[in-house]
């Protein structure tokens, strides 16, 4: 299956996979359709995709664990830790700017924790942050 064309897609894709939102939930903050979602949910395998990204830091963790033995045992470096780091930030900077998901995953964070201090205003700062967040996917769905 293709994947689809539209400009939320990406953005919509790594909400549910990344930071383990709903279909629901991702409608309300992008303003698309959960039928919409859920199509796409279930034609490009999310489910599969949110299983296999949780599974990722510990398979990550092993391999680290297996290269850290090998070299304690004596044996000569397998991974070049420079080369990942330099990729890893390249990655991370390609666009010059910060993903919708990783947005949208501060302010959640971020009213999570000011609920905590002061609930009335935690509620007046997540209507700012909605609104910010439909900024951003329009924007991003123009371009």
């Amino acid at each position: 299956m293709d994947v689809p064309k539209h400009r939320l897609y990406k953005d919509a894709e790594a909400l549910f996979v990344e930071n383990g939102l709903t279909c629901s939930a991702i409608a309300e903050q992008l303003k698309l359709t959960e039928a919409t979602l859920s199509k796409w949910r279930r034609q490009m395998n999310w489910d599969g995709l949110r299983g296999a990204a949780l599974a990722a830091p510990n398979k990550i963790r092993q391999i680290l664990a297996a290269e850290v033995q090998h070299i304690a045992a004596g044996g000569a470096p397998r991974v070049d830790a420079d080369a990942l780091s330099k990729v890893a930030k390249a990655l991370s900077y390609f666009d010059g700017r910060v993903a919708l998901s990783v947005v949208v995953s501060v302010f959640i964070e971020f009213d999570n924790w000011m609920a905590g201090i002061d609930p009335a205003k935690a509620v007046e700062f997540t209507e700012y942050h909605r609104r910010f967040v439909n900024h951003r996917a329009e924007i991003d769905s123009n371009r």
